[in-house]
């Protein structure tokens, strides 16, 4: 894994961005939050990218988990 392409971790802090075409989940489009779990499957094996294994399960502000999954693509690393 090259540097700049590194995994995200328990603990960072994180925007949402949900692609408004993809789904029933866009209201959750730019709220904030904490991953507060990993978990992983295969799915690097159908897109060919390995960092698609990883979901981040994420505690937005509100105190709300949202009973989802993210992907890295639906997540942007907040820089404090």
């Amino acid at each position: 894994m090259s540097s700049n392409s590194q995994a995200f971790q328990v603990g960072n802090k994180v925007r949402l961005i949900i692609d408004k075409e993809r789904g029933p989940d866009t209201h959750l489009h730019g709220k904030e939050g904490e991953i507060i779990g990993i978990s992983f499957d295969n799915a690097g094996s159908i897109t060919g990218d390995s960092k698609d294994n990883f979901m981040y399960k994420v505690e937005l502000e509100s105190g709300e988990v949202p009973d989802l999954h993210f992907r890295r693509h639906d997540l942007k690393v907040i820089h404090e």
